[in-house]
C-alpha cells in the first residue's frame, strides 16, 4: 500500500491525474486490443525491438501499417484514426518510427466530449548509424484540436507526456497527435490513456475513495476530496486511471493523500497541473510505512 501526497508552499488549485503502464512483461497481439482502423494495429513489443532502423519507406511500419503515418495533420484521414470513444478508461501502446526524411508522424484519435487522453512518448537516448556515427535523439510530441491548435505539447523530455487536462481549451471530439524528430533517428513508443471527464461538481469523496464526478470547483476552499490529510484519511485511489479537476491546497497547513495499492512489474505516474502564479505545490511517493520513496518539485 502507497500513498501520493500533494505539499504545499503556498495556496493552488490543482488538478491530479494518477496513470499506470505495465513494464512486467512486452505487450502481445493477444493482449491488446486493435485500436486503430484498418491497419493501425497494436504488436508485439518483441518484433519490433528485432527490426533494424531504417531510412523510410517500405521499410518502415508505424502502429505495423507497414509503412510510414502521414507527415501532416492535413494527411490524416479515417484509416490513420483511432476510435475510441466511448471506451474509456483505456490503456494500450504503439510503436512507430522516425529516420532520414521523415522528421514527422501524425495520427488522430477520436473522443466522446466527456472523455480526456493522456499519451507518453519514449524513446531510446542515442542512435548508432551502418557507419558507426552515433546521434542524440530528441523526439518531441503534441495534441491539436480539429483546428489545429495546440492543447498540449512537451519537448526536450524522455519520456514526453502530454494530456488534455493540460488544456484550457476544450476538444470537441477529435485530438490530433504529432510526433516530431527534433533530432537523432529511430524507433519510439506511444503509452495511450483515456479516462472520463465531467464539467460538474462532485459529490465528495470524504477521504475514502474518488467520487465517480472527481470534479471540484476550481476554488481555494476545502475540496470534495476533504479530509484527506493524511494516510488515515487517504483518498483511495486503486482503480486506475483516475483524473480530478480542480482541487485546491486551500490553507497553509493543507495536504492532500492518496492511498494507490500497487502491483509489482507496474510503473505508475501521478501528473500535477496548476498555475505557478498562485503558489508552489510538489508531490511525494511515500509506502504505507512514511518511508520516502519519490518526489518531484520545483521553487516557483
Amino acid at each position: 500500500m502507497w500513498q501520493c501526497c500533494i505539499i504545499h508552499d503556498y495556496d493552488k488549485v490543482v488538478d491530479t491525474a494518477l496513470f499506470m503502464r505495465d513494464t512486467a512483461k512486452p505487450a502481445t497481439s493477444a493482449n491488446l486490443k486493435p485500436i486503430f482502423v484498418a491497419l493501425l494495429m497494436l504488436i508485439s513489443t518483441l518484433a519490433l525491438i528485432a527490426s533494424p532502423v531504417q531510412a523510410t519507406g517500405p521499410n518502415q511500419n508505424d502502429f505495423s501499417t507497414q509503412g510510414d503515418l502521414p507527415d501532416n495533420m492535413s494527411s490524416v484521414t479515417s484509416t490513420f484514426t483511432a476510435l475510441l470513444s466511448g471506451m474509456a478508461p483505456y490503456s494500450g501502446t504503439d510503436y512507430g518510427q522516425l529516420d532520414v526524411n521523415d522528421d514527422e508522424d501524425w495520427f488522430a484519435i477520436n473522443l466522446s466530449v466527456n472523455e480526456g487522453l493522456t499519451l507518453s512518448l519514449s524513446f531510446n537516448t542515442t542512435f548508432t548509424s551502418s557507419n558507426g556515427s552515433t546521434y542524440t535523439n530528441d523526439f518531441d510530441l503534441a495534441i491539436l484540436d480539429a483546428s489545429g491548435n495546440t492543447l498540449d505539447s512537451s519537448f526536450a523530455n524522455n519520456p514526453e507526456v502530454v494530456s488534455t487536462n493540460n488544456s484550457a481549451t476544450q476538444h470537441t471530439g477529435i485530438v490530433y497527435v504529432q510526433i516530431y524528430r527534433y533530432s537523432g533517428y529511430g524507433w519510439y513508443s506511444l503509452d495511450i490513456w483515456t479516462f472520463s471527464t465531467s464539467s460538474g461538481n462532485g459529490t465528495g469523496g470524504n477521504g475514502t475513495s474518488v467520487p465517480a464526478n472527481c470534479a471540484g470547483n476550481n476554488t481555494l476552499v476545502s475540496d470534495i476530496l476533504e479530509p484527506n490529510d493524511s494516510q488515515a484519511t487517504a483518498t483511495q485511489a486503486s482503480t486506475l486511471p483516475v483524473s480530478c479537476t480542480g482541487l485546491s491546497i486551500h490553507t497553509t497547513t493543507d495536504e492532500d493523500f492518496f492511498e494507490v495499492q500497487m502491483v509489482s512489474g507496474v510503473t505508475y505516474y501521478a501528473n500535477l497541473t496548476f498555475l505557478h502564479s498562485g503558489g508552489d505545490i510538489d508531490c511525494n511517493w511515500e509506502s504505507a510505512g512514511g518511508s520516502f520513496l519519490d518526489s518531484a518539485g520545483s521553487t516557483s
